[in-house]
């Protein structure tokens, strides 16, 4: 079925920026931009949709996220830190300490609850692809590849496009609370889990008419070895699939690779063979010892702009612990290609954009750092390309038909005279709304078509109440 959208701001595609095209026309057939541009002159179409008031833009790559214990970590993650007295990083308590209690509380059905109530957000507010990272032996059951499944069952039915990457490692951590940080080996086990990480990308990457894709997902880079993650490296180029890591996450991360490795987290990318255009590393706060992007020695910045690695920033998370990006726009200025994220909640890819201009200006003391439509360039374009997909990220013809219409008749939006200055500054989820994946409609007036958002509201709240029962905080 062909299908028009008419009438609204079109954020569109030339071939290296977004441009805005007034009163302008997409015009779509089944899952696949076939025209965008001023004046349509082609054959007639089955339905017409109607954008007055609207912006049209394609829809977000949230590039890293997680679906299935983020809930239950509300009220334990903010404003909550190690024992008085204790000098420790400012993200030590919830990263060591508090995240690996809430995942060991949690269980498979809370698990999937958190997923449906999760996907019907990131769908409201127009994420239309979704990188999923599902965690280790902290939850699913000693390893048990089960809960990934079924969450990937629940990322197919919602209509998102979803990479789905179940983490593995060699080695996990845990805090004592007073700013050590100790580690321990999985063995046999941290194998066995590898191995059927390994065989659920290969075997359920393309499901869902192609919705679903997988991507190998070594969990942090300090709790991978090297043959983990060289082996990581050789099935990414045999089958084709993107990597994702979490790096640049901590000071004691950075330490620990120092102290066991004698390299910086970048060198032991590079040693390992994981840096490509294929590669993601999550996070990339903490990339040199004093955390300040510029002070990466010269072989590290040329190795991250050359192989084409992205890093994906995920700021409210950070900001919200009282740590900062320091910054996407010294990323910029040295070449490195970036993409954004939201890992926990607010899954509303609005509310990232908007944190991570205004933290950048905060570092840079700069107003004009971080321009929104460099933020903007990241939310979509930048996200899509991490992942290969020139396809997404778009709206140009040839493109898969992800888009986003955006209300702008409303007194927070009127009168709107520079698009990408509303989407980041001003802008929110609540302001989706419609939303498609592949043609298809996945939300409309505001409301999503593909999940019972009021059941899966009741389902996670349950959940919730179970799971803090559990925590002994």
């Amino acid at each position: 079925m062909k299908k028009a959208i008419v009438n609204g701001t079109i954020l569109a595609w030339d071939g290296s920026r977004h441009q805005a095209i007034e009163a302008g026309t997409v015009v779509f057939e089944d899952d696949l931009i076939t025209f965008v541009g001023s004046l349509y002159e082609g054959e007639p179409v089955d339905e017409i949709i109607d954008a007055t008031g609207r912006l049209v833009i394609p829809g977000f790559v949230n590039s890293h996220l997680h679906v299935t214990d983020t809930l239950f970590t509300k009220g334990y993650l903010e404003e909550t830190q190690a024992p008085a007295g204790t000098k420790v990083a400012p993200n030590y308590h919830t990263l060591y300490t508090v995240l690996p209690a809430v995942r060991k509380a949690s269980d498979p059905d809370a698990q999937l609850a958190a997923a449906h109530c999760v996907f019907a957000d990131l769908a409201r507010t127009g994420s239309t692809t979704v990188v999923e990272l599902g965690y280790d032996f902290e939850i699913g059951g000693d390893g048990d590849i089960a809960i990934t499944e079924r969450v990937a069952e629940a990322a197919g039915a919602s209509g998102l496009r979803c990479y789905s990457g179940p983490r593995y490692r060699s080695s996990y951590y845990w805090g004592d609370g007073q700013g050590a940080t100790y580690y321990g080996d999985y063995g046999a086990k941290g194998q066995a889990r590898f191995e059927a990480c390994a065989d659920f990308c290969v075997n359920w990457n393309g499901r869902y008419d192609d919705r679903l894709r997988t991507l190998l997902a070594p969990g942090q880079i300090d709790t991978c070895s090297p043959e983990m993650l060289r082996e990581t490296r050789r099935l990414a180029d045999e089958h084709g699939l993107p990597i994702q890591i979490h790096g640049g996450q901590s000071i004691h991360e950075y330490d620990r690779i120092r102290e066991t490795m004698n390299m910086t987290t970048v060198e032991y990318m590079m040693d390992t063979g994981l840096l490509g255009p294929d590669f993601i590393i999550g996070h990339g706060q903490i990339m040199s010892g004093d955390g300040n992007h510029a002070s990466m020695a010269r072989h590290e910045i040329e190795a991250l702009r050359d192989s084409l690695t992205t890093v994906c920033h995920l700021p409210w998370v950070k900001a919200r612990r009282g740590g900062v990006i320091n910054s996407i726009e010294k990323y910029k200025e040295l070449g490195i290609r970036q993409c954004l994220g939201t890992d926990t909640y607010p899954f509303d890819m609005f509310n990232d954009m908007r944190m991570a201009s205004t933290v950048c200006k905060i570092v840079e003391s700069s107003a004009t750092a971080g321009r929104a439509e460099d933020v903007f360039y990241m939310a979509t374009v930048g996200g899509a390309d991490a992942l290969g997909r020139v396809d997404l990220g778009r709206l140009k013809a040839g493109c898969k038909a992800d888009i986003v219409i955006v209300r702008t008749d409303t007194p927070k939006a009127a009168p709107v005279y520079d698009p990408f200055k509303f989407l980041v500054h001003a802008a929110n989820g609540e302001d989706v709304d419609m939303v498609l994946v592949d043609g298809k409609t996945v939300v409309e007036k505001g409301n999503v078509k593909t999940i019972d958002v009021a059941a899966a509201v009741k389902e996670v709240n349950a959940a919730g109440k179970r799971v803090w029962a559990r925590l002994g905080f």
